[in-house]
């Protein structure tokens, strides 16, 4: 009887696997496709190259940038890409098929955590219907097969997670400490995420925590809280080794140049109301006004779902099932809070909180948005009581969910003899690559505004250098020559005094050493390259990015809080056994 009461359990996940297919079959294909973020393979085989040359964690890449290199995982959120690396080593398999591994584990994983939420309120039907709602939302196509935004589509795995964790730290009378540390970290892998996701998460997950609070432990509040700060505090001590240097450095990038200013500015990237009920499919971009070249629709079925769920609420209240009535009540005001964000009517909170400035475009709301609308979509199965009747209302939402919105997940170009030596060349990542994303670069560099407006480095494919030094002024002759991504070191006779400049943006942290002593860098150059003088005679120049005094605090506070846990859950698994 355990068993079939076991594999019954389970059926609703198979089902959510199978129904799930049409998400991800794109991935199947060989090759790759066409998406706005095609830096994906770029990043993973930047970050395998400099791993494997012994640099963890992982903070400078070597090639982009033009091929000067920066700090990429210094300010970019980094797990997915320690994820495809996983896959990678672990399976063989290239780049391209590790990153399309990810894609999956993202698309799946979505689907898997919304389940897990909903069923926790509306049961096994509603957590199904949930999960479907939640991956073949429209917003979710947007992201993985328009945007490409890999780590934006794999935060969808976490949040669903952490509301769930929050919700068992209120209504669980034990084991309430463990979800108290499952929440901190869940909270951190969202960080490490996707960061610009974090950010505006933090306030409507405390939103939901206190309201639940407010609803299930309103005698309490004291106490609560207390989990909340201890929640926040342990994401926060875990994530310090990213976000505390990428905080405190950012001021040495083009960053603020870049993101906030011009075309990424989110003065010009509000949803029109309208466009939240219809938008065309398209495979372009955010533009000011209402005729965006990319869809910013909620979904009909979504939007429907929604309204009718306002049955459930009534029913639940007169059934005196009145807690889960209020929770489906907080998950519609986060739900308008989320689609509010996303219009210009919310322009005066964007205006005066300038931390908004850097997630560029309101419509990365939608997210939050597409979560509460599967959640509520849920609670529908709430009004169903007789078993057969539940099960064909679940059948009838899924087959509409799908036979509505799973056309939309399909890639615009499929780039069926697309290689990892394409992908992965020089020319590919020192050019094409750089040329679309180069943030992180030293804020000296030389740059030039183009017809459009914006920023970009005054570079041409010819000024990029086939080596990673050259002799400015001088002679030398190189008996030894070891370029890493994160160190180098040059050996040789220098005939006279010499001028050498290593090809490599100077960044701070980045030292260099003439035969064990410390050297003077200079980077007076166009694009802030370290440039050193040799005297005359046998000399060995090293040079090491090196951890700066953020990146040196944020580890050791990271790797202090990943000490404590492997203390306490050491302990809990010896009380358990004992």
């Amino acid at each position: 009887m355990k068993f079939w009461q076991k594999l019954l359990s389970l059926s609703p996940l198979v089902v959510l696997f199978i129904a799930s297919f049409w998400s991800w079959k794109p991935l199947l294909a060989s090759g790759f496709f066409t998406i706005h973020d095609n830096q994906q393979i770029a990043r993973l085989f930047e970050l395998n190259k400099a791993l494997l040359a012994g640099q963890f964690p992982v903070r400078w890449v070597p090639d982009l940038g033009f091929s000067f290199g920066y700090p990429l995982f210094n300010f970019y959120p980094p797990l997915i890409y320690y994820l495809g690396e996983l896959f990678h080593l672990l399976l063989g398999t290239g780049f391209i098929d590790s990153i399309k591994i990810v894609w999956f584990v993202a698309l799946v994983g979505s689907g898997i955590a919304m389940y897990f939420l909903a069923k926790e309120y509306f049961g096994r039907a509603g957590g199904l219907v949930a999960a479907m709602f939640y991956v073949y939302a429209p917003y979710h196509a947007v992201d993985a097969y328009v945007r490409g935004s890999l780590a934006e589509l794999f935060s969808f795995v976490w949040l669903p997670l952490i509301l769930l964790a929050l919700y068992k730290i209120v209504t669980l009378p034990i084991s309430y400490d463990r979800w108290i540390l499952a929440s901190g970290i869940l909270l951190g892998l969202l960080m490490i995420t996707h960061n610009l996701i974090f950010l505006p998460f933090v306030g409507i997950s405390a939103l939901w925590y206190f309201a639940l609070v407010l609803i299930y432990r309103r005698n309490e509040p004291v106490r609560y809280t207390l989990y909340f700060i201890l929640y926040t505090a342990l994401c926060f001590a875990l994530s310090a080794f990213f976000w505390l240097p990428a905080l405190a450095e950012k001021q040495f990038t083009l960053v603020d140049q870049l993101l906030i200013k011009n075309l990424a500015s989110y003065q010009i990237h509000f949803v029109c109301p309208q466009q939240l009920w219809n938008s065309p499919w398209g495979f372009g971009g955010s533009t000011a006004g209402c005729l965006d070249g990319l869809s910013f629709k909620l979904g009909k079925l979504h939007i429907l779902a929604a309204i009718a769920s306002f049955g459930a609420v009534a029913y639940l209240w007169l059934k005196a099932h009145k807690k889960l009535a209020l929770v489906i009540l907080i998950s519609y005001f986060l739900f308008f809070i989320s689609l509010f964000m996303t219009t210009d009517y919310s322009k005066i909170l964007w205006d005066n909180f300038p931390p908004l400035w850097y997630l560029q475009f309101p419509w990365r709301f939608l997210e939050f948005a597409t979560l509460f609308a599967a959640l509520i979509a849920g609670s529908i199965l709430a009004l169903v009581k007789n078993i057969p009747l539940k099960i064909l209302v679940t059948i009838t939402l899924i087959s509409a969910i799908l036979y509505i919105e799973a056309k939309n997940f399909v890639p615009q170009t499929h780039l069926f003899t697309d290689t990892d030596d394409q992908e992965t060349s020089d020319e590919q990542i020192k050019w094409v690559i750089s040329s679309t994303s180069f943030e992180y670069l030293p804020k000296e560099v030389a740059t030039r505004v183009t017809d459009l407006g914006t920023v970009w480095v005054d570079i041409d494919r010819s000024k990029i250098p086939p080596r990673k030094y050259q002799v400015l002024s001088g002679n030398l002759q190189s008996t030894e020559e070891i370029f890493l991504p994160h160190r180098f070191k040059l050996t040789g006779q220098f005939t006279n005094e010499t001028t050498i400049q290593i090809n490599v943006a100077n960044f701070p942290g980045w030292e260099v050493w003439l035969d064990g002593s410390e050297a003077r860098i200079r980077d007076n150059n166009a694009y802030k390259l370290i440039t050193i003088n040799v005297p005359p005679g046998n000399h060995t120049l090293t040079g090491q990015f090196t951890n700066t005094w953020p990146r040196s605090l944020g580890n050791t506070i990271s790797i202090i809080a990943l000490i404590a846990l492997a203390l306490y859950f050491g302990k809990y698994g010896i009380r358990r056994s004992s």
